[in-house]
């Protein structure tokens, strides 16, 4: 089904982890869809931080997390790494190497942590398992990490059915991106989504500013605004008690802005597949 690539050049904090992060978590709650999360990153604790490593209360039932095989699938990807060099990969063996946050609905295939000999052969599989991960899953969310070799990013947006780029609010990273997309040398215009990182509603350049003033567009570029309690809870293992506290909030305040704009960039990103599609017919 959809491959969904979280990809920036830009050298400022965008905030790239957090913002697919979020879109993972929300989906993973309000859709019942199988949602694989591919994270490329190198020796990095983000996920496992904000999914698990503190969490001290295990659901049961729908939300429920299964952490039998929590060891083994905690470097997951070197398993698959095996797999692939012996041409024995298929697209259901995939869910044996994830971690589960959310039962049948969202799994995480975590960064490698080991020796940076051994990252650099692997990350030369990191476009086939998403390939094969598609065949699987609804939609597959892959965060492209910045250590990531520059072939192995192209290959992968190559596959992608939609690429969130992140971006800054600076006029000059959001100028480049758009130079980049109308190129099309990397990105391209048709299943590209500009998103703003660690946005600031209060700034200047805000999302409607920015797209009408400076990129001459009539639809609103996306935005991730900035959240201190999503911040929080990446550190201690509360991502998704967190969104299902703010899914119950009522009234409009910093915390439902956050939410609402996820939400848009789920329509966005729906109406872009959708399209897509047409087009592919």
């Amino acid at each position: 089904m959809a491959v969904i690539t979280f990809y920036t050049s830009c050298e400022d904090q965008t905030g790239n982890t957090t913002s697919a992060l979020a879109l993972a978590t929300y989906l993973g709650i309000v859709q019942n869809k199988k949602i694989l999360y591919i994270s490329t990153a190198f020796n990095d604790n983000t996920i496992r931080n904000a999914m698990w490593e503190k969490r001290v209360i295990r659901r049961s039932g729908l939300f429920g997390p299964n952490t039998a095989n929590d060891a083994m699938n905690d470097n997951g990807i070197e398993g698959l790494d095996r797999i692939i060099r012996s041409n024995r990969i298929s697209s259901s063996i995939v869910t044996d190497y994830t971690r589960v946050a959310l039962t049948g609905r969202l799994e995480f295939l975590l960064g490698y942590k080991g020796e940076i000999k051994q990252y650099k052969e692997i990350q030369n599989q990191y476009s086939q398992i998403v390939a094969i991960s598609a065949q699987y899953y609804d939609n597959v969310i892959v965060d492209i990490d910045r250590g990531l070799e520059e072939k192995n990013k192209i290959e992968i947006l190559n596959i992608s059915d939609i690429v969130i780029a992140m971006t800054t609010q600076k006029l000059e990273n959001i100028n480049k991106l758009a130079e980049s997309i109308e190129n099309g040398n990397i990105l391209k215009d048709t299943n590209t989504l500009i998103t703003i990182g660690n946005y600031d509603y209060n700034s200047k350049y805000n999302a409607k500013n920015i797209s009408r003033s400076y990129l001459k567009r009539k639809k609103i570029i996306n935005t991730i605004p900035h959240n201190t309690l999503l911040l929080e809870a990446e550190q201690e293992g509360q991502v998704i008690d967190l969104f299902i506290k703010l899914l119950g909030l009522k009234g409009k305040d910093e915390n439902t802005f956050f939410l609402d704009e996820i939400k848009r960039l789920s329509t966005s990103i729906e109406d872009t597949y959708m399209m897509i599609q047409k087009m592919r017919r």
